[in-house]
Order: C-alpha cells, then structure tokens, then sequence
C-alpha cells in the first residue's frame, strides 16, 4: 500500500472517530440557529449606523457654537466702538472735563461734548457744538469734529467756537491743523493766532492778544474783538442763561469785555449806551432791547 493510500484511510478513521464522539453530546444552545443570526445581524447594524449619527451631530454643534462665539465678539466689539458719552453744559454754567487720556476740556455754555470713553485709545476724537478749551496729553493724533470744520492737534492748547455758521479756532500753544469739512483746505495754527472760516471755505488767519494762556470766559470774562452786535448778545445770552430780544438788521460791531461776575442789568447798560439802545426785563429771564427814543 502506498503512502496516498494510507493518508486517506487516516483521515477516514479520524472522521469517523469525530463523528463517534460529538454524536454522543449533547450540547445545550440557549438560542436557535435563527435567532443567533438574528441578533448578530441587529448588532451589525447598530454598530455601523452609530458613528453616523455622531458624525452628523458634532459639525451641527461646532457651527452653533462658533455662531455663538462671533455673534459675541461683534456685540463687544461694536458696544466698545460706538458706546458714546455725552456732556452738555447748559446756559450761565461753565464745567470741566477730564478724558480718558487726563486732557482736560473747559466747556463753555450752551455748550455740548461726545466722545467714545472705550475706543478712546484708538481713536482720541471729540465731537464739539459750542465752544471749549482743550489742554491735551502728548500721545496720538487727538481731533476736535464738528459740523463746520475739523482741528487736529499738533500742539497742547487751543480754543475752538463752532457754533452754528460761525466757526475760528485760537491756538495758545503748540499748533494745530485746521480743515474745512466742505473743500477739505487747511491751515496751521502757531501760538497766539487765530483762523476764522469764512463763507467761500477759506481760513482768515489774524494775531491775537499774545501770552494768553486761555480764552478768557475759562476766567469769567467775556471779550470781543470787532465782533457783530448780535453775536455779543449772543454770548450773554448763553453765560447769563437768559432771553434777549434784540432790534433786526442790527450792523454795528463791538471790541470790549465784561466780567460774567457782574449783574446782567450793568452789562446790558454798558454794552446798549454807546448804541443808543436801551432794554427792558419782561417777565422771567426775558429781556427787550430796543433804539432808544428822543
């Protein structure tokens, strides 16, 4: 008998010997053929659709969350650039004001200040109705905005009037930069010079009283220069906080000044005599001033 021979009757006696010993077990199987299939398959399935389902959840989450995050960052960022602090000096009051640099501002009547306190330190501008005196810390550029024209500090101290059409700005020391916000001209300022824009957006620069540290209204005293009889009322109107009804089409010009520490009756007398004006107080804070009568 050859080997072949030999290999094959071995495997038959193992065969058979298998099937002697395993078909007299008995082995206890707690499910049917079936239902192993069954259950096997259901985890098969529940194991390939979990990563699924996690996988569509997760991005959903990041996105709102990174949503979330901006819509944060852009309320911050928004309430840090716009949020606005506004001072308003009212009639017959002067105040001062610290900024958040340590400039100082002396606000003059009648008399409004907006600036952005939490931007301050990218941008130092100051919007102005009225007029004030301004003592700036060295630093960045520091800008002074209103409807009429801009100045942008070179210098310390200035004075700027921006009131309705009317609009000049007094460098006290350092210099300044002056733009017309119409045809964007501009002038610089040195000490003791003042620069009046007028009608056409020009800059009429003239000298003025030198060795003036500050205007001086910031120590109770008014002072004109060749100025409309009109706009002097003006001004007393404003420090005093009354109402003064004047004639129309009044022309003269007045230079002299007055202490705000005096009564408004002595500055009325003064100012209406070399006019031959005369005034009457009405009822409250009303006051008629009228050509006198021969």
């Amino acid at each position: 008998m050859n080997q072949n021979h030999r290999d094959i009757k071995n495997n038959k006696d193992h065969s058979d010997l298998s099937d002697r010993i395993f078909s007299g077990a008995d082995i206890p199987w707690e499910k049917s053929k079936d239902e192993v299939w069954s259950d096997l398959e259901h985890r098969l399935v529940k194991e390939d659709r979990s990563p699924e389902l996690v996988r569509r959840k997760l991005p959903g989450k990041q996105w709102l969350a990174l949503a979330a995050s901006l819509v944060l960052l852009l309320s911050v960022t928004s309430f840090i650039r716009f949020y606005t602090v506004k001072t308003y000096c009212p009639e017959g009051v002067h105040t001062s004001l610290n900024l958040p640099d340590g400039s100082v501002v002396e606000v003059n009547a009648a008399t409004s200040i907006e600036y952005h306190p939490y931007w301050w330190f990218m941008s130092r501008k100051v919007a102005l109705d009225g007029e004030a005196f301004f003592t700036v810390k060295e630093g960045k550029r520091f800008r002074v905005v209103s409807d009429m024209a801009s100045t942008e500090v070179l210098g310390t101290t200035f004075n700027v009037f921006a009131r309705g059409e009317n609009y000049n700005v007094t460098c006290h020391s350092g210099r300044v930069r002056v733009t017309d916000a119409m045809t964007d001209r501009s002038v610089i300022l040195s000490p003791d010079e003042q620069a009046k824009l007028n009608e056409s957006g020009g800059f009429m620069v003239t000298q003025t009283d030198r060795h003036r540290q500050a205007p001086g209204w910031t120590n109770n005293l008014i002072m004109f220069t060749s100025a409309p009889l009109g706009l002097v009322f003006d001004e007393i109107e404003r420090q005093y906080g009354i109402v003064i009804e004047t004639p129309a089409g009044m022309q003269q010009v007045y230079s002299g000044n007055f202490s705000l520490e005096q009564p408004v009756e002595k500055i009325l007398t003064l100012l209406c005599l070399p006019f031959d004006l005369e005034y009457e107080r009405q009822t409250g804070n009303l006051y008629l001033v009228y050509p006198s009568v021969e």
